[in-house]
């Protein structure tokens, strides 16, 4: 076998010996809502559902439910194919570039097994992170080498739309990647008309995506609670570069959320320091040293659709870091590389990064085990995230599962308390209150959550449960139309309204109800039913 196999199936070794114990891992977090929940998932509408989250994405899980239905596995082990593809294109790309096989290693290794990077592949939901790094370093090796074929070219320039179509936003500044490879290992002057297209793919797709900003910003604000505003960014890239580097090379604080974010005076402005040797170190290189300037400068462009003031995304996330963490690693790579070449220092090298190598692999199985399923992901986020309220109110589903009301009651208060309009803690705490049968107080919760979100039908609805319990048909009425003003298609709302006017003993508009519901469902057993009790 030559070296070239060897190291292949050495990388292949290493992403199935640390991610073989997440394939058993079940749906978690938005896994639930976008693929297990998704009562659409298997209609071919599904894939062309909307474009802002990439059309490719859907047409994978509508193909993986077809034919494998909703196993988790099916739809992680996806992932874990495009991670190990980039592998694999990480040293293909970096052998090209250096023709030094001992410099791609290092590289696409960090790469294979790094658990900072984990989250865009183990958490199912993180995949579109995977994928369209795929389809770009596939996009960018096939540009590489395309400098005499042009079938190469063409295939550069699909792939980076395929790339373009994985991901609304992470992918539009890349097109900056290929005349930055040209000035730093290639020839500009010659080969800058070549990088038009990619320019203008990215150009059409930002205009096109433009479109959607308004709904990205209505869905941060009314389902993750985002507050409008424009940050700081003296204060914003700081942070989130010298948190991205913490993660890289001591990934021990790993979580969903990252929001243990404030800093001492003294501790921002060491942050702040480290990201101005960061800026200095691609100005030297520069001048100096075009490898530095290119990965680094790779770093910086993959990572700033994030870097942006506008509250379009989390400040700091573990899945943002996948494509730009191959700058570091390669710059990585590049360092071992010159420090192996002195002989005598060959063997610590490698002895020292094999153990590095033992180390981030067990960390990152460790990880594997913390998104085994969701009451392991929130305990292990409790730990780390104590600041957010999103943690506190999944710890409260989580000791709501296990039985424990009190515990879950203070966990959905700790959430309210964190984040006063969070309308989900208090909609989540108003049926601890229903299950323990003070109704008074769930409907105090249910009231202020509807208050807070226009959108949260599901508060009605429990509302109207309760008033009808009590044989309060006319406020059960009422509560159950709001639900379904918010939610017209939900076709179990309207059987409840069905049911209310049948308790009401207006017949006739039950009887109307069930008849729309069973043009719809013919199946419908309740309705059937109903539409029998409606006739009498």
């Amino acid at each position: 076998m030559s070296g070239k196999k060897v190291i292949l199936v050495t990388l292949t070794l290493l992403v199935s010996f640390t991610f073989v114990n997440s394939l058993g891992n079940a749906f978690v977090s938005d896994d639930i809502a976008e693929i297990a929940q998704k009562t659409t998932i298997g209609d071919l509408g599904y894939i062309i559902h909307t474009y802002s989250l990439g059309i490719i994405r859907h047409l994978i899980y509508w193909t993986t439910y077809h034919i494998a239905g909703l196993t988790p596995l099916a739809f992680r082990i996806i992932n874990i194919f495009f991670h190990l593809g980039s592998t694999i294109l990480i040293y293909q790309i970096l052998s090209n570039i250096y023709r030094s096989r001992r410099l791609a290693f290092f590289a696409a290794s960090l790469f294979a097994v790094h658990p900072a990077i984990a989250e865009a592949f183990v958490w199912i939901s993180g995949g579109i992170y995977t994928q369209y790094t795929f389809f770009f370093l596939l996009s960018f090796m096939l540009y590489i080498i395309s400098q005499k074929s042009r079938k190469r070219y063409f295939s550069a320039v699909v792939f980076y739309l395929f790339s373009l179509m994985s991901h609304p936003v992470m992918p539009i500044g890349l097109f900056v990647v290929f005349p930055l490879y040209e000035f730093c290992f290639g020839n500009f002057k010659k080969n800058w008309v070549r990088t038009l297209p990619f320019f203008l793919l990215s150009l059409t797709y930002l205009l096109i995506n433009l479109a959607a900003l308004p709904q990205r910003e209505e869905t941060l604000q009314q389902v993750h609670y985002q507050q409008k505003g424009i940050d700081n960014p003296l204060i914003q890239i700081p942070v989130a570069i010298s948190s991205y580097f913490e993660l890289l090379f001591f990934p021990k604080t790993l979580t969903l959320y990252h929001s243990e974010l404030s800093f001492s005076q003294i501790s921002f402005a060491l942050r702040a320091v480290f990201t101005m040797v960061f800026f200095g170190l691609i100005l030297y290189g520069l001048k100096k040293n075009k490898s530095v300037f290119f990965w680094l400068s790779f770093f910086l462009i993959s990572l700033s659709p994030t870097l942006t003031p506008f509250r379009f995304n989390w400040i700091v996330a573990e899945r943002y870091l996948y494509l730009p963490s191959l700058g570091i690693f390669a710059l990585t790579g590049f360092i071992l590389d010159k420090i192996a070449s002195i002989g005598k220092y060959k063997n610590v090298i490698y002895s020292i990064f094999a153990i590095i190598l033992i180390s981030l692999s067990a960390r990152a199985i460790i990880r594997n085990i913390e998104w085994k399923n969701e009451d392991n992901l929130w305990i292990a986020t409790g730990k780390t995230s104590p600041s957010s309220p999103n943690t506190h109110n999944n710890l409260g589903d989580v000791y709501g599962r296990w039985g424990n009301k009190e515990r879950s009651l203070q966990e959905f208060k700790t959430a309210i308390s964190l984040k006063p309009d969070y309308a989900d803690a208090y909609h989540n705490a108003g049926n601890v209150y229903r299950e323990l049968g003070q109704l008074d107080k769930a409907l105090e919760y249910y009231q202020k959550a509807a208050s807070l979100s226009p959108i949260l039908w599901q508060s009605y609805q429990n509302m109207a449960a309760i008033y009808f319990q009590e044989k309060q048909y006319d406020s059960a009425l009422n509560y159950m139309q709001k639900a379904i003003t918010i939610n017209p298609k939900n076709l179990n709302l309207r059987l409840n309204l069905a049911v209310i006017f049948l308790a009401k003993g207006d017949k006739q508009s039950a009887k109307q109800i069930f008849e729309e519901i069973l043009k719809i469902d013919p199946q419908n057993q309740l309705a059937q039913q109903g539409l029998v009790e409606a006739s009498k």
